[in-house]
């Protein structure tokens, strides 16, 4: 994979503010957009909450010169706004996705500008290989916190899945299944990690921009779960030159995730420790197994056939 490097035109040189704005730009973007959608469904909640149980304006003076009904208010409306997290979590990234695909556009434009060949683009039929492998991973990751009891030494974890999978299952699918990962792939994989790519090598942006993506998540569990499953994100959107590749993949793990959560299919597992073991290990063969498959797809770049003369001929 590195031989597609040494084929790229590097960017320009850069001052030190607009790199950093390069690289950090999405994730900042991406970070005000969900703080606007929290704050917005924040107050949205809290002026419905008054106009609700405060009809009076005795009462709602009242309230507002009492320091404890006011903490009891916002602890009442912190209960209500982790129901609608999941919701939240969905308008954040509906709101996200167009202003990620335009600055991806944007990037690959300027990249044909520089004369950057593209790896190449992997048939559709061979996208099965990495829904299978992801879900492997998945469910194996899973197993393996659940085995390792992981979560009853990281409460923020335990909460976050609470509030994200007590929606309904239909704002589950739209929202944790489809919306979100086509957001952090836009943000990690086809920005932040395709920015450093053309900087470095594959193997230091593949390891930053997962180790980023899993820093990001904010607890321990999920920490190590998204570097892991970044690292593999950014090797089939290497192999398969297309950002569908990681988009397909990261769907298909949180769709498995939110149904195994629905279906209770991990209270299922964790009642036979010889099923969630050989589970397990099945996953592991499975994904091994995938991974040697995926990795004899050739991504070199195609060069077009002027090019080739161009540089026999300088030769």
């Amino acid at each position: 994979m590195e031989q597609q490097q040494n084929r790229q035109v590097p960017p320009p040189m850069e001052s030190p503010g607009k790199r950093f704005w390069e690289l950090w730009g999405p994730l900042l973007i991406k970070w005000a957009i969900g703080i606007g959608v929290g704050v917005a469904a924040m107050i949205a909640l809290m002026m419905v909450y008054i106009g609700t149980h405060y009809t009076t304006s005795e009462a709602l003076n009242a309230l507002m010169q009492n320091q404890d009904q006011m903490m009891g208010l916002y602890e009442k409306i912190l209960v209500k706004y982790l129901n609608y997290s999941t919701m939240i979590e969905g308008v954040a990234a509906l709101c996200t996705i167009p202003i990620m695909a335009v600055m991806f556009h944007k990037d690959r434009v300027k990249e044909k500008i520089r004369g950057v060949i593209p790896n190449k683009k992997a048939p559709l039929w061979k996208y099965v290989a990495i829904i299978i492998m992801a879900l492997a991973m998945c469910l194996g990751l899973n197993n393996l916190i659940i085995i390792g009891n992981l979560s009853a030494i990281d409460e923020s974890y335990v909460e976050t899945m609470n509030a994200l999978y007590s929606a309904p299952l239909g704002l589950q699918i739209i929202c944790l299944g489809i919306l979100v990962p086509i957001c952090e792939e836009y943000v990690f994989r086809g920005l932040f990690f395709q920015r450093m790519r053309a900087r470095t090598t594959y193997r230091y942006a593949a390891i930053y921009s997962s180790l980023v993506f899993g820093l990001l998540h904010m607890n321990l569990v999920q920490m190590i779960y998204g570097f892991v499953l970044g690292i593999m994100l950014t090797y089939v959107y290497e192999k398969y030159g297309s950002l569908r590749a990681p988009i397909a993949a990261h769907m298909a793990m949180n769709l498995l995730s939110v149904l195994a959560t629905e279906f209770q299919m991990y209270e299922w597992l964790i009642k036979d420790s010889m099923r969630i073991g050989v589970i397990t290990v099945l996953c592991a063969t499975v994904a091994a197994s995938m991974y040697v498959w995926i990795q004899r797809i050739e991504e070199k770049p195609e060069i077009p056939e002027h090019k080739i003369e161009n540089e026999n001929l300088a030769v």
